[in-house]
């Protein structure tokens, strides 16, 4: 299959499929044959609990489906456009996979360190350099962090260049790799709002970081991690944010999702059963229902009338 005429992830799918080796692991030549800031792989589908302890820095990148990883004691359900950093010496499993899910492994070369590489990222700024601390410590204390972008994030998009990148042999093409690293990093750590959740001022809560947070989470949020997060007890989250806001957080999370629902709707290659559960209902009928209170119509007249607008014809 030509990577250049389909979408990355069904390429990478493509590979999984005509696979025949029974190795856990699936190697991806690099376009550029001096490229060694990393080596990709593919996780295989074969049977069984893959197990490994880690000798590099390692980025997972779920870039379709979903994987189950077990890192130490914690069990994480790695949807479409996660990604989890595991750093060297560190033992992990990936206990399950989808049929169609499609796990990337991005595994630095010796002697990588999150450490070195992150501290780049501050420019000695107060704010920055507290992020980072926060990230580091992370890193250090439980081995992984795991950043929950969804597939049409930006960071998920920067990461599918990443990999487009590696595999083709494009000019500077290394230096674009390594600047888009930063960025995916920087993105997703922005998004994660990772500096304030504990120490947040509640006099100072702000609608657009619920707003960062949703739109981040919104495919499985729920009020008691979102309280977490941010720091505070539920009961108190939910009262402040209606006070703050006029809305319930509900209404806030339904209200992204509808939105969402309505960009995939224009989709034509996207069913509606896909779009159900990417942004986070698992009831057909329940998502009937908030969708005609959002918008006044049906799902299936609302994509009518987005293809209609942009010349789309299926028949």
């Amino acid at each position: 299959m030509d990577m250049a005429a389909v979408a990355l992830d069904q390429y990478l799918a493509s590979i999984l499929k005509s696979n025949s080796t029974d190795r856990n692991e699936i190697k991806l030549e690099a376009g550029n044959p001096d490229f060694d800031m990393f080596t990709i792989y593919l996780e295989n589908h074969n049977t069984g609990i893959h197990r490994y302890q880690m000798d590099v820095s390692t980025i997972l990148y779920v870039a379709k489906g979903t994987v189950t990883i077990k890192s130490g004691e914690k069990i994480i359900t790695m949807k479409s456009g996660n990604v989890l950093l595991l750093t060297e010496g560190w033992k992990y499993e990936v206990k399950s996979q989808k049929e169609d899910s499609v796990l990337v492994k991005l595994k630095f070369k010796p002697g990588f360190a999150y450490r070195e590489y992150f501290k780049y990222f501050s420019y000695k700024g107060k704010r920055e350099n507290k992020v980072i601390e926060q990230i580091i410590d992370s890193l250090d204390n439980e081995h992984v962090l795991w950043l929950k972008n969804n597939q049409i994030t930006r960071a998920s998009q920067v990461m599918q260049h990443i990999i487009g990148g590696y595999l083709n042999n494009d000019l500077f093409a290394t230096a674009l790799i390594q600047a888009e690293l930063t960025v995916m990093l920087i993105i997703s750590i922005r998004t994660q709002r990772m500096a304030t959740p504990t120490n947040l001022d509640k006099t100072k809560f702000e609608k657009k970081s619920l707003d960062n947070y949703i739109d981040a989470h919104f495919a499985d949020v729920s009020l008691a991690d979102a309280a977490k997060y941010f720091g505070f007890n539920p009961n108190y989250f939910s009262n402040m944010v209606k006070a703050k806001t006029g809305k319930s957080f509900v209404d806030h999370v339904d209200e992204r999702r509808m939105q969402e629902a309505r960009e995939l709707l224009a989709q034509p290659d996207i069913s509606l059963k896909e779009i159900i559960g990417r942004v986070g209902y698992s009831s057909k009928s329940f998502f009937y229902k908030k969708f005609n209170q959002y918008y006044h119509m049906t799902p299936a007249a609302m994509r009518e009338e987005l293809f209609r607008q942009a010349n789309i014809n299926l028949k």
